[in-house]
């Protein structure tokens, strides 16, 4: 049986505009306590990018003292890797590896987020559950 990145994916609410602040990221990923939020285009709502906390860690370091007040198209990782509900979970694991990414947004045809796929639940599935 093919498994398929629909199997895995979760819904994804946090999502931010290339032209908000970073500190209301941030503190998006706080009051969630997530790891990152997709960015969408205000008036397209296709995925542009993503923002992590690898993003903040790397982008700090080279503008400290006004890191908060950059808007999130300055800091944000783009082009973003994407993948459909379709794709094959081989090809998406392979797409994370290749691309050192620890989490995929999962699109429609048109480039709208539907949820995203992560590293983590992937190995959950496939690895720790059948260690127990």
């Amino acid at each position: 049986m093919v498994q398929l990145v629909k199997d895995y994916m979760i819904q994804k609410k946090e999502v931010v505009t290339p032209e908000d602040s970073v500190i209301s990221a941030v503190e998006l990923m706080i009051e969630n306590d997530i790891g990152s939020v997709i960015v969408v285009d205000e008036k397209t709502e296709a995925v542009v990018g993503i923002f992590t906390e690898r993003d903040i860690l790397r982008r700090y370091m080279t503008s400290r003292s006004k890191f908060i007040h950059l808007r999130i198209s300055e800091v944000m990782t783009k082009p973003v890797h994407t993948v459909t509900p379709e794709t094959r979970l081989s090809t998406a694991v392979k797409m994370m590896r290749d691309h050192d990414v620890a989490r995929l947004p999962v699109v429609d045809d048109k480039n709208h987020l539907l949820g995203i796929l992560f590293w983590k639940d992937v190995f959950d599935a496939f690895c720790c559950n059948k260690i127990e």
